[in-house]
């Protein structure tokens, strides 16, 4: 199978029926595809940025250029593509898509380890695969298992001595632009796809440095990585920003049979049956490197690295990282919309941000999430003041949520349990709408004087804090009877009243000062000082 000229890639077309395709076939006419339909959600993520990539590969340098083929005056010339079908091949011949075939062969593993929830092998050993149990001779289709391979290349978590993370480290956050329409009609997928390239400089990108399995694996031994082994010849922007969809952190080489039927979705032909690997493959280090897709924060050390998705999922805290550039979060690249042009820029949905990734513990697999995001569109300085007035507005949910834990945890006492996520995600989900609502009052904010638009936002922080303080005052109700408090003891109603109480100050009069509102009690004072010293004059 050829990863460029044979159907592979699972779509729904605009006849609403599902179909493999190829690259090569993303403009039909037919039946125009317009979204990725694969058995699961992180293999859809997989091969959007593996789609993503070989469009990247099409981009040309000149913008005017981009701009056409983005707004859809254009196509891209998916005919080049055949360019580098040699790069492409998957289950034949010497150099095979992202697997490494340098190495001497071994016996075979289960292929149930390419699925990142799959149990390791220490779990394993110690027989403690108790959710997600191990399988007994997982077999795969050639589209599946091609599917399955990247989604780990694109995802790899510690794995154990030597075996590598991904260039974005485990569990990255992933986020693209992805309108479902565009001016009120179904987007194709090609453009989708497009829409998140980016317009780069640097020459003919060297096939072996883009699709690291063209040459023998840079592996990382004594401590080398990816840059130190292309010092002679560094990488140049463009096969920079390759090399983040097509990067192979993992030593896979796959087994094939020519007859088989695939555990997943029962389809008999040509199947992948068992897999080797090796230890010390390509040390990508993340903050070497700007992945197109990711947001990035600034560590303590002062370099900046990609963001990791949370056992708890994605909040509306989170959506700072799709719109903000500043000395502490770089959003994606291809987030950056001014480039589309004021036209396509106007015809984006209310939410086209698709975010989504792994949460990790290290090895350990503990949840899948995403999400769709709202997209902030303004001009740079208007979205500044937005940005410097939702930032304020997170730092009072952040105040509340570290409150009403605490809070929860005296109210539970000693054989409570100290877990309040439950409660941190609901004041979230309750808050979730009046957040964004507000934001919206706040972008739309135009053409009012600078005394009018302070005291517009002293009072949105106060409908904020109402609507904080109502929210986790119910939901700590709703949360303080357990563990000895269900018995009622008089100890345990003080203590839950003392917990209550302490809350309601935090989140009135505490929250009030982290908001920097002006309090009646404050006014007053001010009022009082100032007639002291008009008298005192």
């Amino acid at each position: 199978m050829n990863l460029i000229t044979d159907p592979w890639i699972p779509v729904r077309g605009a006849s609403g029926k599902s179909r493999l395709i190829s690259p090569l076939q993303l403009l039909d006419e037919d039946d125009p595809p317009l979204e990725l339909d694969a058995i699961r959600p992180d293999f859809n993520v997989a091969l959007a940025q593996f789609l993503v990539g070989l469009m990247q590969w099409l981009a040309p340098d000149d913008e005017a250029e981009w701009r056409r083929i983005a707004q859809g005056q254009e196509r891209p010339e998916l005919e080049r593509l055949r360019e580098i079908v040699h790069c492409f091949q998957f289950d034949s011949g010497p150099r095979r898509f992202m697997q490494d075939m340098d190495f001497e062969p071994d016996e075979a593993g289960d292929l149930s380890a390419l699925l990142l929830e799959a149990p390791g092998g220490k779990t394993l050993r110690d027989n403690t695969d108790l959710f997600v149990k191990r399988s007994e001779g997982t077999t795969m289709s050639l589209p599946v298992v091609a599917q399955a391979l990247l989604t780990l290349q694109i995802n790899a978590p510690a794995g154990g001595q030597g075996h590598r993370t991904s260039v974005r480290g485990g569990g990255p956050v992933s986020m693209l632009l992805w309108p479902a329409k565009l001016g009120g009609r179904a987007t194709p997928l090609w453009r989708k796809l497009w829409i998140n390239t980016l317009v780069l400089e640097g020459g003919e990108p060297h096939l072996e440095v883009v699709f690291p399995w063209m040459a023998p694996c840079l592996t990382s031994e004594g401590g080398r990585d990816v840059h130190t082994c292309l010092a002679e010849q560094p990488p140049s922007d463009i096969e920079q920003a390759l090399l983040c969809y097509f990067a192979t952190p993992r030593r896979i080489r796959l087994h094939f049979e020519p007859d088989g039927v695939c555990t997943l979705t029962g389809q008999r032909g040509p199947c992948a049956t068992g897999m080797e690997t090796r230890n010390y493959g390509a040390n990508y280090r993340s903050e070497l490197f700007q992945h197109p897709l990711s947001p990035y924060y600034m560590e303590k050390a002062g370099g900046f690295l990609p963001a990791h998705v949370r056992e708890t999922g994605f909040t509306y805290a989170d959506w700072l990282l799709t719109c903000e550039d500043s000395g502490q979060i770089r959003m994606p690249r291809a987030l950056r919309t001014e480039r589309l042009g004021m036209e396509l820029r106007s015809q984006l949905p209310v939410d086209p941000v698709w975010a989504s990734g792994f949460a990790m513990d290290n090895m350990k697999c503990l949840a899948w999430h995403e999400v769709r995001f709202r997209h902030l569109d303004l001009d740079e300085e208007r979205k500044a003041v937005v940005l410097h007035e939702v930032r304020a507005w997170l730092d009072g949910v952040d105040h509340v949520r570290r409150e009403l834990s605490r809070q929860l945890r005296l109210a539970w006492g000693a054989s409570g349990s100290g877990d309040t996520s439950v409660a941190e995600r609901e004041l979230f989900s309750r808050t979730e709408e009046a957040f964004h609502q507000m934001v919206g009052e706040l972008a739309a904010m135009d053409g009012v004087s600078e005394q009018q638009r302070m005291q517009c936002h002293q009072d949105m922080r106060r409908r904020w804090q109402r609507q904080l303080a109502g929210v986790a005052l119910q939901l700590f109700q709703q949360h303080a009877e357990r563990g000895d408090a269900a018995e009622a003891s008089v100890q345990a109603l003080e203590r839950v009243a003392l917990a209550h109480r302490s809350l309601s100050q935090a989140v009135h009069g505490g929250l009030a000062k982290k908001l920097g509102l002006v309090t009646p009690a404050a006014k007053a004072g001010r009022a009082t000082g100032t007639r002291r010293k008009e008298k005192a004059a």
